[in-house]
């Protein structure tokens, strides 16, 4: 079978899964993504796929898998440049976003950074000379269209977090007066998210068109562009000599060109393309009242800059006219600097709150005169909670930017104080978490706690913060005198729901069932003509349902929806056809929609039948297996992790906590590794204190320093982070997202094999945030640990904690090691993870490994060809030993479950590579670029490991050839010396 023919097979086995017979009834989100990818071609099945989704992302398992692949779906929306009439995926974020402000948050960080790595020039190189220090270096990446996709995506971002639900209060009131059904309520509503998302994005302005004003350009006296001071620091003077320039405005973007000739004749050549995203400009107030009416003054991200016209009339025209393109990108007039930089004006530093972007930026109430037009109080609450989270986590990056930026001797005492100056806005969360998580309102910060990695070219920052749960608060949403009390247990999305959409009396009257889409309610037996009646929960509410559904409910309103209405003749306008074959959620759509399954998709389940009848080696092996569900332990929580307070059950899960003056320790779970065992591995591996334990002493200072709350329903917790900067995460947050799959399929299949999984937040193309993994240290840091032992090393260990190699608790931990191992063997050697250092992999409490740092990946490898780490994975001789040897049972075990995680990482291979695919697709990541990894060569070569060609019978042979090849290599060894004579990383 031929690479066309082995392609086709999978698009069909796609359909199949995803809407035909052999279908879960479900909205398999990984089989879905796959979906769009392959038919990425075609508006009509990206329209019905669209709908498809829509329909049913009320449901929280639908829902979950959407914010799971958001990178893959956002990375299409950014990349993608096909020529549709309706920008149709972008409208389906653009609906979502209105449900739920997380997600909006996050597809919001994920186009920043998209927006860095396409701007016009590079960023300042503070560090650096010449040139690159004060900007002006062209970013060689520069692609305006897709600048500006991002830089308009941001701005519909902002307005439907703004606006969200604009008849929500209407449709309420007429639910609540009988005078529509919970049915037609619902509906509504996702109709009014539909038009709305449609309006915004009919209205983007086109920054680029000036077809109805006379075309801006001409020669201007420009004095050239100096950077923003670091903050701390006194402001350089805008002394630069003023130059003649052609300057034009294109799209957000200001071109200053330069004559090769004398006086201005000549071919022009660019000299510098500046961003006027979100700039502040305005006339310059420093020379004389005539000067003044013909300056401006520009002040961007990163530099500063003045303009110069003959007129004042022509400064006018400018300055009305930059101010538009500065503003497109946001309601607000707003100067997002540079994180730890200060906006300045004139010379002068400006005020701590009169700038964003710093650690004292967080004003208690916006500006409404800074609004462009008048927003109902509702409105204004959601874009300020909406902006005040973007701000306190910028303030986290910034903050370890600040302090890279000072004297290493100095950071490890400033970083306390900073920390000290966080304020916090009224709500605000640590964005580490899905919408399903329980919200944590982020109360203070706990600076004496700070922790600081004092390293050469960056100072990442471990925080702690007091965090709290189920308060009673204000409502602030459509009736702000009612009050209400946030459920101790309740999530992300629950918690902005109840506070920014529902109030508690109507919310109790609109609950009658919440029955999911997954087909476990005993709906999911009924046919479709029965039409049963079902409730999908909202993503931004934890129990109140809300039917996802894109009826074209009205066919005289103007476009009531996201402008799918079918053209004449078009398949679309046909009635309705469905049989009762094939996933019932389709089914559902079809009967609820007018619309038909697209020629594509049709043609391809017609023939299904004949396909089953004559399956092929290809079919079986491009068969994509049952769906996948992301594991997600931080949304589990079992009886066991909960504690009874009063009638209520709480959840405890990493922090302990402290209700009213009781603190309950989180150390819940059940060890086989006795007691006198775990204290001899916390005093390796936290310095004789578990976090459990840290977090309870930190709640008991809190509590003597702040007193408790009088409310027992009111639970303190410590949440924390690392803060990094001058670090782009986004591989590492996508090689994550890939470890994290592998975990999935790993745990459906049965195998116990052992990954952790953190969360990586990237907020920017150079900052990011970084779940704190507790309990743990560094390979390296425990063999300089005191008391390690001095020879014998990790078998050693393992006796001198756990006990006798054949007591329980030993038996425990060196399991424990076995699996994770086993499992980290599995996806170093699938996803090609390199850099694999001792500094570079932790061991926990309880004896399991767990690997950080994915700057190296898909085979890029530090050294590149010359790279000492030619194993297939990292198995030296002291993992050989901790296992009791090559003979022993527990090495036995350790091939058994490596084969048997292959194999099924092997069934699960087209999703796999569907996702590898769509990441590398006009990819910046280091592993995806260049001469070395680009062109395809890093999928080829997953493609290759992931053993799709070898036959059935041969996978086992090649798996052990892996442990073979991989046990005491001596590539691995070289590496470790060398990262012991050049970093000091213990062997």
């Amino acid at each position: 079978m031929n690479v066309y023919d082995e392609h086709e097979v999978f698009k069909n086995r796609l359909v199949e899964e995803v809407l035909g017979s052999e279908s879960s009834d479900k909205v398999p989100m990984e089989k879905v993504v796959m979906l769009l990818w392959q038919f990425r071609d075609d508006p009509s099945v990206i329209t019905f796929m669209a709908r498809f989704i829509s329909k049913f992302a009320g449901s929280r398992h639908v829902f979950d898998g959407i914010e799971f692949y958001l990178p893959q779906l956002a990375h299409m929306i950014i990349h993608l440049e096909v020529d549709w009439d309706d920008a149709v995926l972008e409208r389906l974020t653009l609906v979502i976003a209105q449900q739920s402000l997380h997600f909006a948050l996050q597809l919001n960080w994920i186009l920043q950074g998209a927006l860095e790595d396409y701007q016009p020039e590079l960023p300042p190189d503070f560090e650096g000379e010449g040139p690159a220090a004060i900007g002006g270096v062209p970013n060689p990446n520069y692609d305006p269209v897709v600048y500006n996709r991002c830089l308009n995506l941001l701005r519909n971002v902002e307005r439907c977090v703004v606006y969200g639900k604009p008849r929500a209060a209407t449709l309420q009131r007429l639910y609540e007066q009988g005078k529509i059904t919970q049915k037609e309520l619902m509906i509504l509503e996702q109709a009014d998210r539909r038009f709305n998302a449609l309006q915004i994005t009919e209205d983007e302005p086109d920054a680029g068109d000036y077809s109805s004003e006379q075309k801006l350009d001409g020669w201007i006296s420009v004095q050239m562009p100096t950077p923003l001071p670091i903050k701390g620091k006194e402001p350089d003077k805008l002394d630069a000599p003023w130059v003649q320039r052609y300057c034009t405005l294109d799209r957000h973007v200001l071109n200053c060109y330069k004559s090769a000739g004398d006086c201005c004749q000549g071919k022009l050549t660019l000299d510098r393309a500046m961003s006027l995203e979100r700039a502040v400009i305005s006339h310059d107030t420093t020379g004389s009242s005539q000067d003044q009416s013909m300056t401006l003054l520009v002040v961007t991200r990163s530099y500063q800059f003045r303009l110069r016209f003959p007129k004042p009339e022509e400064a006018k025209l400018w300055l009305r006219r930059m101010k538009e393109e500065a503003d497109t990108s946001s309601l607000f007039h707003n100067a997002l600097t540079r994180s730890g930089r200060a906006n300045t004006a004139s010379g002068e530093k400006l005020k701590g709150d009169e700038r964003e972007g710093s650690v004292n930026d967080f004003p208690k109430r916006i500006d409404e005169a800074t609004l462009k037009g008048d927003l109902t109080q509702a409105q204004l609450d959601r874009y300020e909670f909406f902006q005040n989270e973007r701000l306190f986590v910028q303030a986290l990056t910034g903050l370890a930017e600040e302090l890279r930026e000072c004297d290493r001797s100095e950071r490890k005492v400033l970083a306390p104080q900073k920390v000290t100056a966080l304020q916090i806005p009224p709500a605000v969360y640590l964005p580490l978490c899905n919408s399903t998580h329980t919200w944590r309102r982020v109360a203070s910060p706990l600076p004496k706690h700070t922790r600081v990695f004092n390293t050469k070219e960056r100072c990442p920052v471990i925080m702690h913060f007091l965090t709290k749960r189920g308060e009673l608060h204000r409502s602030t949403g459509l009736r702000r005198s009612n009050t209400m009390r946030t459920e101790p247990n309740c999530d992300v999305a629950e918690y902005m729901h109840s506070y920014f959409d529902v109030t508690p009396d109507t919310e109790e009257s609109i609950i009658e069932s919440e029955k999911e889409a997954n087909g476990e309610d005993e709906q999911q037996h009924q046919s479709v003509d029965e039409k049963p009646e079902m409730s999908y929960r909202t993503q931004e509410s934890g129990s109140n349902p809300k039917l996802s559904i894109w009826d074209e409910e009205d066919q005289d309103a103007p476009t009531p929806g996201i402008s799918f209405k079918a053209k004449k003749g078009d398949v679309a306008s046909q009635a309705p056809q469905f049989t009762k074959k094939g996933n019932r959620l389709v089914q559902l759509l079809l009967r609820d929609n007018v619309i038909t399954l697209p020629p594509k998709l049709a043609k391809r389940m017609k023939d299904q039948d004949q396909r089953r009848k004559s399956v092929s080696v290809m079919d079986l092996q491009t068969h994509l297996q049952d769906t996948v569900p992301i594991l997600d332990e931080a949304a589990r929580i079992s009886d066991a992790d909960c504690v009874s307070v009063g009638e209520k059950s709480i959840a405890v899960e990493r922090s302990s906590i402290l209700i009213r003056d009781k603190i309950v320790l989180a150390d819940l779970e059940n060890y086989d590794i006795d007691a006198e065992a775990m204290q001899r591995a916390k005093q390796f591996v936290c310095g004789g204190v578990s976090f459990a334990e840290k977090s309870a002493q930190m709640l008991e200072s809190t509590k003597k320093e702040m007193g408790t709350e009088d409310d027992e329903m009111i639970q303190l917790e410590i949440a924390s982070c690392m803060s990094k900067s001058n670090d782009d995460l986004r591989q590492e947050v996508f090689v994550m997202q890939m470890i994290h799959y592998y975990k999935s399929v790993f745990a459906k299949a049965g195998l116990p094999l052992w990954l952790k999984t953190y969360r990586i937040l990237s907020v920017s193309s150079r900052t990011g945030l970084l779940e704190v993994l507790v309990d743990a240290t560094s390979l390296d840091g425990l063999k300089k640990a005191e008391g390690y032992p001095k020879e014998g090393g990790l078998r050693k260990y393992f006796e001198m904690v756990y006990g006798d190699p054949k007591s329980k608790s030993f038996i425990t931990a060196q399991t424990n090691f076995m699996q994770s191992l086993a499992g980290y063997a599995i996806v170093s050697y699938l996803l090609g993870l390199k850099d694999r250092h001792n500094g570079n992999i932790m061991i926990d409490t309880k004896g399991r490994l767990i690997h950080i740092d994915f700057g190296f990946a898909l085979g890029m490898a530090p050294g590149h060809e010359f790279s000492f780490e030619r194993a297939p994975f990292k198995f030296t001789k002291e993992y050989v030993e901790v296992l009791g040897g090559v003979g022993s049972e527990c090495f036995k075990e350790f091939e058994r479950l490596f084969v048997a995680g292959i194999e099924v990482a092997r069934k699960n291979s087209q999703i796999a590579l569907g996702l590898v695919e769509i990441m590398m697709y006009k990819s910046n990541y280091p592993c995806f670029s260049g001469s070395r990894y680009g062109d395809g060569k890093a999928l080829t070569n997953f493609q290759k490991r992931l053993m799709i060609d070898v036959p059935d019978s041969q996978v086992k042979a090649r798996a052990l050839k892996l442990i073979r090849r991989s046990r005491q290599h001596f590539g691995t060894y070289l590496y470790d010396a060398f990262q012991h004579a050049t970093n000091g990383y213990a062997m």
